[in-house]
C-alpha cells in the first residue's frame, strides 16, 4: 500500500510539474517523458510488489508446513476418528486466516501512517487511491491462505499409518 500511493503521487506530482509548459520541449516530448517516468514507476512498483508478496507465500507455506508438522497426532486421531480431509483443512485455513486478517489490517494502518509520515518529513509525495488502499490487503490475504492450503492438504490428506511413521 506504501509503495503504490507514493509511486502514484510521484506520477500525479510529475504530471502537474510537467504539465506547466515553460519547458523548452513540445508537448509531444512532454508527454512522452511522462509517459516514459509512469511506465518506469508502475514496473517498479509491480516487480517490488511481486517481490513482496512471493516473500509472504513462502513465509506464510513454511509456517503452514511447520503447523502441520507439530500437529502430527492431532492429524492422526482426527482422522482415525473419521474426521473428512475437507474438514481438517477447512479448520487450519480458517486457523491462517485469522492471523492474515489481522497482520493484513495493521500493515494497511502501518502503511498509512508511514506513507502519511513519509509525505510530510521528506520530499515524496503520496497519492492515496482506491487501488493503493485496497489492492494490497485482499492480495496478501488470498496468498497467505493460498500458502498455507497447500501443507494443509497434503497433512490432512497422508495416511494415518504413513503420518505416524513419520513423527
Amino acid at each position: 500500500m506504501l509503495l503504490m500511493s507514493v509511486s502514484f503521487g510521484v506520477s500525479f506530482d510529475i504530471h502537474q510539474r510537467l504539465g506547466v509548459s515553460f519547458f523548452h520541449l513540445s508537448p509531444a516530448q512532454i508527454t512522452h517523458s511522462i509517459s516514459r517516468i509512469d511506465t518506469i514507476l508502475t514496473l517498479l512498483t509491480a516487480v517490488v510488489a511481486a517481490a513482496m508478496l512471493t516473500e509472504t507465500a513462502a513465509t506464510t507455506f513454511t509456517v503452514g508446513v511447520v503447523l502441520m508438522r507439530s500437529r502430527r497426532a492431532e492429524i492422526v486421531i482426527r482422522r482415525q476418528s473419521g474426521v473428512l480431509r475437507s474438514k481438517l483443512v477447512g479448520e487450519f485455513v480458517i486457523e491462517i486466516l485469522r492471523p492474515a486478517i489481522v497482520g493484513g489490517v495493521i500493515g494497511e494502518l502501518a502503511g498509512i501512517g508511514m506513507a502519511v509520515l513519509l509525505s510530510h518529513i521528506t520530499v515524496l509525495p503520496v497519492r492515496f487511491t482506491l487501488v493503493s488502499l485496497f489492492a494490497a490487503f485482499p492480495a496478501t490475504v488470498i496468498l497467505a491462505v493460498l500458502a498455507a492450503l497447500i501443507p494443509a492438504w497434503t497433512a490432512a490428506g497422508k495416511s494415518p499409518n504413513l503420518l505416524r511413521r513419520e513423527g
